[in-house]
């Protein structure tokens, strides 16, 4: 530890949280301890959101959301590792990361706990510079500590980033194709919607029926068919993902319907199914009436 803060201090830096690991197992259950410098992990991670309170004595834990739930865990509740009674401070609210299956408690307590005194498994490194030579600081720790892994909370989001950034770029490109397939199906079907209704459509005409009505119907038609599939396709989508989602996981997913999304997802169905629909409802208006009525 004194080495990690001299380094700290020369190179004008802070070390975000050095880091001890240890197992907790209870129940057939298994989860990560992990010790840490909680004013310092805090500092790290403001986004976390914490239902009680932080822990401030030795004998007080942080418990992870999902970790709580697999445990049994809430605020005020006790819980004993390796022989030894813990009280739950707090438990934070739902991260999206590995943090909800952690259980967090006091270095120095882990060290002792796991027998693990005066060894550091972990660094995370944020400096406070700007252009701070941060691979020269990952070094220099790594080599004073060569048993702990040294990481810079830069690199790691800089890292995540591309990935999220690479992901969503992949994502676009499946959106594209399956609006272009799915733009082709309703273009095919109305095509071949039209060409069955000859005989209607001539009937129309001659009735006295407009191109523009004749448009209408179709376009009509297509509407109340695409809405229809817009509000079945959100629901289906969603509830075949909540249905994965709980065989891939160990416990149920928690998302709510967001109104926005479900607007968005019905409107652009509806819109792709009008300008799909388009041309088989110009084509229908354009027919000659002597033409269909043939077919009589």
């Amino acid at each position: 530890m004194d080495k990690i803060k001299t380094i700290s201090n020369a190179a004008n830096i802070r070390i975000v949280s050095p880091k001890v690991f240890g197992v907790f197992e209870s129940n057939e259950n298994k989860a990560l301890v992990v010790g840490v410098d909680f004013q310092a992990e805090l500092s790290l991670k403001k986004w976390w959101k914490i239902t009680g309170k932080q822990p401030e004595y030795e004998d007080e834990i942080l418990v992870g959301n999902e970790a709580a739930e697999r445990f049994q865990l809430k605020t005020g509740s006790s819980v004993d590792i390796k022989g030894e009674t813990f009280n739950v401070a707090g438990v934070l609210e739902p991260t999206g990361s590995q943090d909800d299956n952690l259980l967090f408690m006091a270095l120095p307590v882990t060290q002792k706990l796991f027998g693990k005194e005066n060894q550091v498994g972990m660094v995370e490194v944020a400096a406070l510079c700007k252009n701070c030579p941060i691979s020269e600081i990952v070094a220099q720790i790594s080599e004073k500590i060569p048993t702990a892994k040294v990481t810079a909370v830069q690199q790691v989001v800089e890292g995540r980033m591309d990935t999220l950034h690479n992901f969503r770029k992949f994502s676009l490109g499946i959106s594209g194709l399956v609006l272009f397939v799915g733009s082709m199906v309703v273009f095919v079907t109305m095509m071949g919607s039209v060409n069955e209704r000859t005989r209607e459509i001539g009937i129309f005409s001659a009735i006295g029926f407009r191109k523009s009505h004749i448009m209408r119907i179709i376009l009509l038609e297509a509407f109340v068919v695409s809405l229809v599939a817009g509000i079945v396709g959100y629901l289906a989508g969603i509830g075949i993902t909540r249905l994965l989602l709980t065989f891939l996981t160990d416990h149920a997913p928690h998302f709510s319907l967001d109104p926005m999304v479900a607007a968005g997802a019905v409107f652009l169905a509806v819109l792709l199914g009008l300008v799909a629909s388009l041309y088989p409802a110009m084509t229908a208006s354009r027919m000659d009436p002597s033409e269909a009525l043939r077919t009589l």
